[in-house]
């Protein structure tokens, strides 16, 4: 089709590069399990979509794409069949000790596979298309294209331009589903649109109720709520709405009361707490180079997220405004978190918080995804050492991407040290309850050996136990009994048992 495009790495420096510039539409093919070029089917004119969701590919596409790649792979050529994958250039995940080419995936479920059959005579024909012009600016390529996807969403907030997007519409049903309430005429859903203009004064502490800690947890809090819900319990009693918002991302109440107050201002307290020995030497005239990185960051940062309702941005329509609230997608919450808030990093650099951005590491903050306070904060700063690192080594260049991508990892790495801290602490706390039930079955039986009148029940924990008691007993009185099977005690003399009164009572009970 006219409206497709294939580009094809020819060696493993040209798969770098296309890795590096890709679109956000793309599609990436690739022979699974053997080495081949990297093939990527490309849309083109974003003018009108931007992208096709890897489910809704045309199949002839799909075909022509892995007969491409096949051809071009040194093993998969040789074969008669071999086994492609797919999926979106946004999944590939690529780590700076990686080889050049290499790539992984940030999630196998947006991978797709299928079988590829060699058919030499479609190879043949889609020679024939293969353009000459092998000189291409993937740079500024990428560039164009970001700058007709924001041109084209600014055409549809101003009053849209009658397109239809089939991921915009995909994306938009997906999150209308979630959020449904109700079936829109029993009424439930007009009575939570009248509940959200309310709001509830904080309930204030009597004399009697103990007072909140400054970690964070009240008692009020339910224990067997996931530690995020009891976070969240302890910040509904703050009375303060900035205190909260600074508690919302990782930093403690006393703390955050106390920048709160010498500022007055929560975003110039969020940045005292991030970097205490901030000094603000900044001026009113930022350079031109530094306002030209910022709008072609904000730019790819629209082309990524602009279609993303999570997702926010200080002020979208300004080029000159960066500050922005980003979903990290590689993030996937345990189970034991129950579907929390999504996982969001925030920048701030505008309004002098960091003027000099990208030379100098903005403001950042992470909320959501189901941590706790604690580990909001340890993730913090796990990201303003990264962040710092980066600027240090790559001064001016944009650092929000490669954070996105920093951050997804560190709360993996946080989930995963989380996980394994239970697992230790369950292992723990079954090995101490067999110690203490191995230590009370040891005393409760040295105390019936000495002292064989408390073989009755009181002796026991349970019936169960004093019949196998019983049972001990007879056998031992029976041991030796003439007749027996054993040759070698068969002449044994019989030794006698005073069992004593209870252990006969016993007997009677358990055969009478």
């Amino acid at each position: 089709s006219d409206d497709i495009i294939c580009y094809v790495g020819r060696d493993k420096h040209e798969n770098e590069h296309l890795i590096k510039y890709g679109w956000p539409g793309d599609i990436w093919f690739h022979v699974d399990g053997l080495s081949s070029a990297h093939v990527y089917f490309r849309l083109r004119n974003t003018d009108i979509v931007s992208s096709i969701p890897v489910d809704d590919l045309p199949p002839d596409s799909v075909y022509d794409m892995m007969q491409i790649c096949k051809n071009n792979s040194i093993a998969g050529c040789k074969l008669s069949s071999c086994k492609m994958v797919y999926t979106p250039h946004s999944n590939l995940k690529k780590t700076f000790e990686m080889e050049s080419g290499a790539v992984t995936y940030h999630s196998t479920k947006l991978c797709r596979y299928q079988r590829c059959d060699k058919d030499r005579q479609r190879v043949k024909e889609l020679e024939k298309t293969k353009s000459k012009d092998v000189d291409v600016n993937y740079y500024e390529e990428m560039k164009a294209n970001e700058r007709r996807i924001v041109e084209r969403k600014k055409r549809q907030r101003k009053g849209g331009d009658g397109l239809y997007d089939p991921l915009q519409e995909d994306i938009k049903a997906t999150q209308q589903k979630a959020t449904r309430q109700g079936d829109n005429e029993s009424g439930l859903d007009s009575g939570l649109a009248a509940l959200e203009g309310l709001s509830f004064a904080p309930v204030a502490k009597s004399a009697a109720q103990p007072e909140e800690t400054d970690g964070g947890m009240d008692n009020a809090a339910d224990p067997d709520e996931p530690q995020w819900v009891q976070d969240e319990q302890s910040r509904a009693l703050e009375p303060s709405d900035d205190v909260r918002f600074l508690r919302e991302r990782g930093y403690p109440a006393k703390e955050a009361a106390v920048a709160y107050n010498s500022t007055t201002l929560r975003v110039s307290a969020l940045r005292k707490l991030y970097n205490p020995e901030y000094v603000d030497a900044s001026s009113s005239d930022i350079p031109e180079e530094i306002t030209m990185a910022r709008q072609e960051e904000k730019e790819v940062l629209l082309a990524m997220f602009g279609e993303d309702e999570t997702a926010t941005f200080g002020d979208i329509d300004n080029e000159n405004c960066l500050d922005a609230a980003l979903p990290i997608t590689a993030y996937e919450p345990p189970d034991r978190y129950e579907e929390p808030p999504p996982l969001m990093l925030e920048v701030y650099v505008d309004n002098g918080i960091a003027p000099m951005y990208p030379n100098e590491p903005p403001v950042l903050a992470l909320v959501g995804g189901g941590f706790s306070e604690g580990h909001l904060r340890e993730l913090t700063d796990r990201v303003k050492a990264e962040a710092a690192e980066k600027g240090a080594d790559e001064p001016g260049e944009p650092q929000i991407f490669n954070l996105l991508t920093f951050v997804g990892e560190a709360a993996d790495q946080i989930v995963e040290d989380e996980t394994a801290e239970l697992e230790a602490a369950k292992k723990k706390r079954l090995e101490e309850q067999r110690a203490a039930a191995t230590k009370q079955r040891e005393a409760d039986a040295e105390k019936r050996q000495k002292d064989p009148a408390l073989v009755g029940s009181a002796a026991f924990a349970n019936d169960a136990e004093r019949r196998a008691y019983a049972k001990d007993i007879v056998a031992a009185g029976t041991y030796g009994k003439p007749g027996g099977n054993d040759g070698a005690k068969k002449n044994a003399p019989r030794k006698k048992y005073h069992t004593g009164v209870s252990d006969q009572s016993l007997i009677n009970d358990l055969f009478g």
